[in-house]
Parts: structure tokens; C-alpha cells; sequence
């Protein structure tokens, strides 16, 4: 068996508007975890490495496997803590990608991604960063199941990561207990709808297909100009805008006019107080990877 693994995992995007822990989608924006069988356990130096570690340990517990000693954790990556942008996800599954390895176990992606959804609690990020694409997540009592799809090649998400964080847990306190049948309907419809515009690439749909009234609304409270960016990145050239999962990243869906729409984006939030950084990024692309082992 390795005592040292090196996995590569992806950013993702959820929700894309309309889809509340139903859609997510992996991006080009990836993250390196390295992670070594040790005679000693250190704690982690941040955030995301206890994550990784503690997924790594979720599931020599999970598969009844003795784990080693100690696991040391090193994350090699930019990805922002709080914006949305599935770093929990990225990191649990790295954890239980390399615990798989470290331990010989052999298990399939489709099986560690059980895992992964079990200590993420939403299987949104967790799938995409698991299997990569655009994923279709469903969970019930009984299973979890997802449905993965490619998004179109030439359409971006241009991110906009402002330096204001959101804790997932924290916006979520936020949102309504309750929808009217009306307000219902309004989600379907366009969480149908942005599956099939993506699908058949009718980029002209994207603009409603992303509206929200489940969250964003409720979640606009929280980070005030989230709307007025919407509205510059659409006005710039976006075909569609959203906030990404819990936020505080927002991401514009487009074709072309790339730098124009990052740049409006960046001034409608500084004109409100708001810095931030932009990034261009590819939809779909592959899961997590292991790069290295020894």
C-alpha cells in the first residue's frame, strides 16, 4: 500500500440560480491535496486541511479499515474559503479519494462519493468535484442519485470573487421555511428550463432560466448589491447570471465579451463599498484525479 498520495480536485459552482442543492458543476479552477501516511498525528495548519483529514479518517471508519498512525494533510491550491465556491467539497473529497488509496481498499469513484455526500451533507458540490461535468443530484431517505451531463464547450463562468465571505451555514439561516405553490412553480420551471437551454445550447434562455426566488432573494439580504452585478454582467453580455451556491462568488454565464463582463461586474461592486477579484473559468471538465502516489 502508498503512504503518500497527491489528488487533484476541482472548484464548483451550485445552484446555477434556479437549482437549490440540485445542480452543481465542476470548473478549470483546480485545488492539490498531498497527504502522507505518518508515526504521528499533527492537527492540520487551516481550515480546509482538517477538512481533508477528516474525511480521510470518515472513511477508514466508514470501511472498518484501521487507519494509520497519523495522516499528514498539505492543500496546494487558491481556492476562497466562503464564497461559494465548494471548497468543503473539494476538500472532503480529496480526503476520502486519498484514505481510498492510502489504505488499498479500491473502491470506485460512484462508492467514495457516498461518503463525500454523507460528510458534505448536499451532494451538489460533491458530486461535480467527485466526478466532474454538469451533475443532476437527487437525495431521499433511501439513496443519492445523480445524473451527469457536459456542459456546452464554449460558454464561461465569469466569476466574480468578492473579498466578502459568506459561511454556507451562516446564509442558510436565512432562507424561507416555506414557498407558495406559485413560488414553487417558479423554480421548476426554471431549473427545467436551464437544464435544457444548457443542454441544447439556447443561450438566449439563460436569462431567465437562472432567476431565483428560492434563495437569492433571501441571501440579496445578506450580500446588498448582488442584484446590481447581475444586472451589470447582463447589460455587459452575460446570457445568464446567479449566485453561486451560498455565495458571496457570482458567476455570469457567457460566450464572449469575457473581460467586459468581469470588468462591470468589478465596478458594480466597488461602487458599493465591495472589492473583489475576477476569474475566468471553463465549465465541466474532470473530477478529482490521483496525480502521485509511492
Amino acid at each position: 500500500m502508498p503512504e503518500y498520495v497527491t489528488v487533484e480536485v476541482p472548484a464548483t459552482s451550485a445552484n446555477l440560480g434556479p437549482g437549490f442543492d440540485s445542480l452543481g458543476v465542476a470548473l478549470d479552477w483546480r485545488a492539490r491535496f498531498e497527504f502522507s501516511a505518518t508515526s504521528r498525528q499533527d492537527r492540520p495548519a487551516n481550515v480546509i486541511e482538517q477538512m481533508a483529514l477528516t474525511a480521510a479518517l470518515s472513511f477508514y471508519t466508514r470501511a472498518a479499515i484501521e487507519p494509520p498512525p497519523g495522516i499528514d494533510v498539505h492543500y496546494e491550491g487558491d481556492l476562497p474559503v466562503g464564497r461559494g465556491l465548494g471548497v468543503s467539497a473539494a476538500a472532503r473529497v480529496a480526503g476520502v479519494v486519498a484514505a481510498n488509496e492510502l489504505s488499498g481498499a479500491g473502491h470506485a469513484a460512484e462508492t467514495l462519493l457516498d461518503v463525500a455526500v454523507h460528510l458534505e451533507g448536499h451532494g451538489d458540490n460533491a458530486a461535480p468535484a467527485m466526478l466532474g461535468g454538469l451533475q443532476v443530484v437527487v437525495a431521499d431517505d433511501e439513496a443519492f442519485r445523480y445524473l451527469k451531463l457536459d456542459p456546452p464547450e464554449d460558454l464561461y463562468a465569469v466569476l466574480l470573487v468578492p473579498e466578502f465571505s459568506m459561511p454556507t451555514n451562516e446564509s442558510r439561516k436565512a432562507l424561507p421555511d416555506r414557498l407558495t405553490r406559485n413560488q414553487a412553480v417558479h423554480n421548476i420551471s426554471r431549473a427545467a428550463m436551464l437544464v435544457g437551454a444548457l443542454v441544447t445550447r439556447k443561450y438566449d434562455l439563460l436569462g431567465v432560466a437562472t432567476e431565483d426566488i428560492l434563495h437569492q432573494p433571501a441571501r440579496a439580504g445578506i450580500f446588498t448589491p448582488m442584484y446590481d452585478i447581475f444586472q451589470a454582467a447582463r447589460s455587459a453580455g452575460a446570457h445568464g447570471v446567479y449566485l453561486s451556491g451560498g455565495g458571496s462568488a457570482i458567476a455570469a454565464l457567457a460566450t464572449e465579451r469575457l473581460e467586459d463582463i468581469a470588468g462591470a461586474m468589478r465596478e458594480a461592486a466597488a461602487a458599493h463599498g465591495h472589492r473583489g477579484q475576477t476569474r475566468v473559468c471553463r465549465l465541466g471538465g474532470p473530477g478529482a484525479a490521483v496525480l502521485a502516489t509511492r
